[in-house]
């Protein structure tokens, strides 16, 4: 059978390149399959009808429009229907159709819980409920407890947060706070009081109006939740109270479809500290562009003039709150300073006037921006490429061009912004505009949110960046940059000080060394589509041996207790058969944040969390390239070049592999034949240490230069597998 390339595919199809590509990734042409990388289509292949043009009854709803509802992929969705967790009604042009009235059920079911079939990494946005966002405010909080009670009396009463009964329980927050700032004293049932006109004068009582959106509700609701209405809300200084009420009780899927990630104050104050201790703020402008509820407003110095200080935000209400805490803050009650300074705006849209000094906080992450906006933010920013536009990056983007010249941007990000591929292009425009002034990396600081991030610092100098200067501070270190540096906007290399960087350097200019670019066969490991209906933990005549990524160790496996009949056409995604079935090949951990290779020759299955790498370089053994990507160098070139936890292909194929004579390398084989017969812990470290100090010298490294590269991988797992440590943390 002969196999056809995207491109002449695209020509057979009369479709375009990037369409077959798309169609291919979503196993809508039959027979396609990736091979090394490379999408390969059967020539007999059918063109597959296309689901964006069927038309289907008003009542009826298409597999592709019921995928966007539920935000997973065609794919997915296609499977589900296989599975039986999709039902559809009937079939149109041999695809799946649903009724209207079962995919609103089926939305209520998700979420309410009722369907647990679908519950799913890929249905977040559906996810119901409340929570606090305790770290939002500091531990001290004397409002927290309340904030925490009015939550659990909510779930506890099974109560609809409707827009009315939001506003009305931030309105009682916000009139108690107001009274409490002014007054210096507590009223309960401020409100009440206030809608039935007894309340006594206060001057910011219209910022209240702003937030009630219909009065003739709120007596309802007051007496219908008294209870709600008669906690003791007290004003606390930098504490946004108001904020913490609102984003504990906004839907958890509102947050997580416009990107809304609240930062928490500390978070919030190590910007501010930083950025205004070596800056002169005097009558210079501030702009929170994305400035949710208000807290980086009320972290903000005394050295910042609060007629210099400006926000927006697309979330209405967010705005109402924040002008409520800058009165709160500043005593400012002036309606033009208020209304003008905070405003509610499409900031990706909307033009200011005014070019600012410094531009702080937390852009969305991940907004899910619709077709059309997607289309107009191509047009207007040189960041906004590929299938999905990430938010932040256009955010950086626009506020670089809303920065005065040697202005400084300031941002919480998520830590892929230095390093993953696909925010290559806003890194080539920061690296040809601005001058990195400080980085700091914050782990998973966000409730609930496995992201990793940082603070990023920048001044928009319109010059070329060379590094010096540059600030980095971790959990563990901070050091200065001192030395010119060649940043590629691909991979930067900003996180490490200048005798690593003078290491990673040498190792990319080493002469004589190969890499496995275009020199290897990639695979993925098999995605079942079910891992409950074929993956067994009994062995039968009928299965065999599957591993998954936590099975794979340096250089050997560890037997697993999983189980699978190999049907490669039941199968989501498979790779070729004669890649699993290969003489010899190197299995990966996927999810990792090293480099972790085991050898097989048995033949054996994986599953995706381990895929296989299959070494062709005329000249090397793969034992020997295996004990060099398990090597320290190795790992020390991955961790300082990627920061990833997910080990791509694209990170494998640069890693210098250096040349070898045959005796040396049979040396090395020797060594790793020990270590695949060897159990004990002391052995292995021993035997390992052993292959690093016979591999180092290949890389042109001393040994001062090799003690570098192990402190800084001293705390990290050497993923050895040892009967006697199975931790393996040396």
């Amino acid at each position: 059978m002969q196999l056809l390339s995207v491109k002449e595919t695209a020509k057979r199809f009369h479709l375009s390149e990037r369409r077959i590509q798309a169609l291919c990734e979503s196993n809508r042409i039959e027979g396609a399959q990736m091979i090394s990388g490379v999408w390969l289509i059967p020539s007999t292949a059918q063109r597959p009808t296309d689901e964006r043009t069927l038309q289907t009854d008003e009542n009826e709803i298409s597999l592709s429009q019921l995928c966007n509802i539920l935000s997973i992929s065609t794919a997915t969705g296609r499977n589900w229907v296989k599975l039986g967790k999709l039902t559809p009604v009937s079939t149109l042009k041999q695809t799946p159709v649903f009724s209207k009235a079962y995919v609103n059920q089926l939305k209520a079911d998700i979420i309410s819980g009722k369907n647990t079939a679908l519950k799913s990494r890929r249905n977040k946005k559906y996810i119901s409920g409340t929570s606090v966002y305790r770290s939002y405010v500091s531990d001290t909080s004397v409002n927290l407890s309340i904030v925490q009670s009015i939550v659990e009396y909510i779930e506890c009463h099974h109560i609809e947060i409707t827009e009315s009964f939001l506003c009305t329980i931030l309105a009682e927050c916000a009139i108690q706070l107001l009274w409490s700032k002014q007054n210096g004293s507590q009223t309960v049932s401020c409100l009440s009081d206030y809608i039935n006109g007894h309340a006594s004068h206060n001057d910011y009582l219209f910022l209240v109006d702003d937030i009630l959106c219909d009065k003739l509700l709120i007596p309802n609701i007051i007496n219908e939740h008294s209870d709600l209405f008669r906690f003791t809300y007290t004003y606390e200084k930098g504490e946004d109270i108001l904020g913490l009420l609102y984003i504990s009780l906004k839907h958890l899927g509102d947050r997580k479809a416009t990107g809304s990630y609240y930062t928490p104050t500390n978070v919030v104050k190590k910007l501010c500290r930083h950025l205004f201790a070596i800056n002169e703020t005097s009558k210079k402008d501030v702009l929170d562009p994305c400035c949710g509820t208000g807290n980086f407003i009320l972290q903000l110095p005394p050295c910042v003039h609060p007629s210099h200080i400006y926000g927006n935000d697309i979330d209405t209400l967010s705005v109402k709150i924040t002008r409520i805490n800058y009165a709160l803050k500043y005593d400012i009650s002036d309606p033009a300073i208020l209304y003008t300074h905070f405003t509610n705006k499409d900031y990706l849209v909307f033009q200011s006037p005014i070019k600012y000094d410094y531009i702080i906080g937390n852009p969305p992450w991940g907004y899910e921006f619709s077709d059309a906006q997607k289309k107009e933010l191509k047009k207007k920013y040189n960041s906004a490429t590929g299938k999905n536009i990430e938010s932040y990056d256009v955010f950086i983007e626009q506020s670089l061009a809303s920065l005065q010249p040697n202005g400084i941007l300031s941002f919480v990000l998520p830590e892929a912004i230095l390093s993953v591929q696909t925010h290559t292009p806003i890194r080539q425009i920061m690296l040809h505009n601005c001058t990195f002034q400080y980085i700091e990396f914050l782990g998973n600081a966000f409730d609930k949110v496995q992201c990793p991030c940082v603070i990023l610092q920048a001044a928009y100098t319109r010059k070329m960046f060379n590094g010096v200067g540059l600030t980095v501070k971790d959990s563990a270190r901070k050091f200065t940059i001192q030395n010119p540096r060649h940043f590629s906007s691909e991979y930067p290399c900003l996180a490490i000080p200048d005798d690593e960087y003078c290491i990673i350097e040498k190792l990319n200019h080493i002469t004589n060394s190969v890499t496995l670019l275009g020199k290897s066969k990639f695979a993925l490991g098999i995605v079942t589509g079910n891992n409950k209906e074929y993956i067994s933990q009994t062995k039968t005549d009928k299965n065999e041996l599957v591993l998954k990524g936590s099975d794979i160790y340096k250089y050997k496996y560890l037997p697993s207790d999983h189980y699978l009949a190999f049907q490669p056409e039941s199968f989501q995604q498979v790779a070729p058969t004669e890649y699993y079935r290969a003489e010899e090949k190197l299995l990966y951990r996927f999810i990792c944040n090293q480099l972790v290779f085991a050898y097989d020759n048995n033949q054996t299955l994986s599953l995706n969390s381990c895929n296989i790498l299959i070494p062709e370089i005329d000249g090397f053994h793969m034992k020997y390239i295996m004990a060099v990507l398990n090597s320290r160098p190795a790992q020390f070139y991955f961790k300082k070049n990627f920061h990833s936890v997910k080990i791509l292909r694209s990170h494998i194929e640069q890693i210098p592999i250096p040349l070898a004579t045959q005796e040396l390398q049979n040396d090395i084989i020797a060594v790793v034949n020990s270590i695949l017969i060897n159990s004990d812990s002391d052995v292995m470290q021993k035997l390992y240490d052993e292959l690093d100090s016979m591999i180092t010298p290949l890389y042109g490294l001393n040994d001062a230069e090799y003690q570098i590269i192990k402190s800084s991988l001293k705390d990290e797992n050497l993923f050895l597998y040892c009967h006697s440590d199975e931790s393996n943390n040396h």
